[in-house]
């Protein structure tokens, strides 16, 4: 299983620091993690140059509340102040996927609070380049108010509804869609309604995520994330697609002792390869096909000690550089929020991190969907939109300039799930096909209304 990921309390020490005496403050940067407002510290501290994490508009943790409990996505910042001036340096929104459980839910918020503390003291002491920031929200009238009451009542009455429901429901049941590809087009002009797929079901005790398409030797195939409740984990699987797009019976093609999921597959020099999510191990391994589609071996392991989600490999031709992006969680943050990326001129690397890492904090268009599409010149990457809840639908953006300081990009386009099912999260397209994934809620009872297990 690896060792644990370290969180937000395992950042710093305080050894070795000097006395509050003996310092000048004038040269001092000082991190304000008092939740008081700078403008009242001591005259020589107000000489330092002060960083003070925000929440949601408020100096306290106290502003982390009540976005989590009204569903609003939270908001985090970093004010920079200098000698009496202050502007926002830092300031992003946050998925907080199981703001449900107070606990876990300030644990993600203050992993998230370390990370833009750290790039906002680099930027500080090294001139690193930092994302234009987004303003917190506006303050509520009905911030006191039977508004703001009857607001937190309407938001948790769904989460008492999903806990009535939990022995008799799975919220979180996923299936793969494939079809024949409709029209090569951009993906603003994509339309994945639901009823234009072959939806494979997996039955009531697993679900299917994550279809990646390749057509090798031959053979069309489609790999997959099979997660099984009963164990609490997934291996990757893989069906074979005939002419007509026919799916034959899944067959597993590779298992771990912890979770797999992602399976990104492709070729290179006449190679198949794969590089599955291995977030649960702390790695990122590429394997090797032996024999296509269902014998695998591990090639090498590209980075360790790392907790990188939907890894999404690329190659341009013209800078000779692979690409790697990936959703990083840091400090025990979410990974829902995020985007990091690596570059390497051999596939093996080494990989050196993008100048900007965390290049992107956004819930609603960050973390990997699949494969990057090449369009007419323009290169597009598919996005989960987490904003609401884990892959409520899919962001398709627009990638600007990709160099090793520098990363831009805009969304361009919007899929959402269609009628009957609550989340969309991924997209390929592939050897004359189309795969898509879709969520629904998904009964536990068996044919004969007996309940499985979880």
């Amino acid at each position: 299983m690896g060792v644990g990921a370290p969180g937000h309390t395992d950042w710093v020490t305080t050894a070795g620091l000097d006395a509050a005496e003996g310092v000048r403050w004038s040269d001092t940067l000082l991190v304000n993690a008092t939740e008081r407002d700078d403008r009242t510290f001591p005259p020589a501290l107000r000489q330092s140059v002060i960083l003070s994490p925000m929440f949601h508009g408020a100096r306290g943790a106290e502003g982390v509340v009540r976005p989590l409990l009204s569903s609003e996505t939270l908001h985090l910042g970093v004010v920079l102040s200098v000698r009496g001036a202050s502007r926002l340096l830092q300031g992003v929104g946050v998925a907080t996927p199981e703001r449900a459980i107070m606990g876990r839910a300030l644990h993600l918020v203050f992993g998230r609070t370390i990370t833009l503390v750290q790039g906002a003291v680099e930027h500080v002491l090294s001139g690193r380049r930092l994302p234009d920031p987004i303003a917190p929200p506006a303050p509520r009238a009905d911030a006191a108010g039977l508004e703001f009451w009857w607001g937190l009542t309407g938001a948790g009455l769904p989460r008492v509804k999903r806990l009535l429901q939990k022995p008799w429901v799975r919220h979180d049941w996923w299936c793969i869609g494939v079809r024949r590809l409709q029209r090569e087009c951009a993906p603003v002009d994509l339309d994945l309604e639901p009823a234009t797929f072959r939806i494979l079901d997996a039955g009531p005790d697993r679900f299917y995520a994550d279809p990646f398409l390749l057509r090798h030797d031959g053979v069309t195939a489609v790999f997959f994330e099979d997660y099984d409740y009963r164990l609490g984990r997934a291996a990757i699987s893989y069906l074979v697609l005939d002419e007509d797009g026919r799916p034959g019976s899944p067959a597993e093609a590779l298992s771990r002792p912890y979770h797999l999921s992602y399976p990104f597959v492709f070729v290179h020099d006449g190679v198949v390869l794969m590089v599955p999510e291995t977030s649960e191990n702390r790695t990122m391994e590429l394997y090797e096909a032996r024999s296509f589609p269902n014998d695998w071996r591990l090639r090498t392991v590209l980075m360790e000690n790392v907790d990188a989600s939907d890894t999404t490999l690329h190659f341009d031709s013209h800078a000779g550089l692979w690409w790697m992006l990936s959703a990083v969680s840091e400090f025990g943050s979410s990974s829902h929020d995020t985007l990091s990326i690596f570059y390497a001129e051999r596939l093996e690397g080494p990989w050196r991190p993008h100048a900007g890492n965390p290049v992107k904090f956004a819930p609603g268009c960050s973390r990997p969907a699949g494969p990057l599409l090449s369009w007419n010149g323009r290169l597009f990457r598919p996005t989960q939109d987490c904003t609401h809840t884990y892959g409520g639908g899919l962001v398709w953006c627009e990638i600007k300039r990709l160099t090793p300081d520098m990363f831009c990009e805009e969304p361009v386009a919007r899929q959402q799930p269609g009628r009957g099912f609550t989340g969309l999260h991924h997209y390929g397209r592939a050897a004359g096909f189309e795969v898509v994934d879709f969520k629904r809620d998904r009964s536990r009872l068996s044919a004969d209304g007996r309940r499985l297990s979880s």
